[in-house]
């Protein structure tokens, strides 16, 4: 995986990385969301190299806290919505049970931020989204998120 650009990246990363350590049920969000914002947890990822298997720690920029806060309340508070909207956006093809706990978290965070922040284009969102779903998976996974966070979008944002 490469360095996050930006501290808004840097953001949403984090953002996913808390609600993959949250769907666990070990912290609340908050605790979570502590750990982050003080630096414990979230200030570097691993980077596997392809052809040695060889991992290294990549430091990462800090989140921006108002970003990342703002997409955890999101989720906090619209929970049961954004699990609705997200497991429902499966189909049989690819159920809802297949999916890892990252990509979950990815689109979780992700529709998070569109609800929070109607501000922010939803093609900024979804592509920051498709960026960082490309640092874990590869095309169907990639091609999973654009078209459901593209259509939550539409949904949300009444476009």
């Amino acid at each position: 995986m490469s360095k996050m650009k930006t501290n808004r990246s840097s953001s949403r990363l984090a953002a996913a990385q808390a609600l993959y350590q949250y769907a666990f049920g070990e912290k609340t969000i908050d605790e979570i969301a502590r750990e982050f914002i003080t630096g414990s947890v979230g200030r570097e990822v691993i980077d596997e190299n392809e052809l040695t298997g060889e991992e290294t720690f990549v430091p990462v920029m800090p989140a921006e806290p108002t970003l990342f806060a703002g997409i955890l309340s999101s989720y906090a508070e619209n929970a049961d919505q954004i699990n609705e909207m997200v497991n429902s956006s499966f189909n049989e093809e690819w159920p809802a049970e297949r999916v890892e706990l990252t990509l979950k978290a990815i689109l979780q965070a992700g529709v998070a931020e569109l609800m929070a922040f109607p501000e922010t284009p939803t093609a900024i969102i979804i592509t920051e989204y498709l960026d960082l779903t490309k640092s874990f998976y590869g095309a169907p996974e990639i091609k999973v998120v654009n078209g459901i966070l593209d259509k939550l979008a539409k949904i949300l944002r009444e476009e």
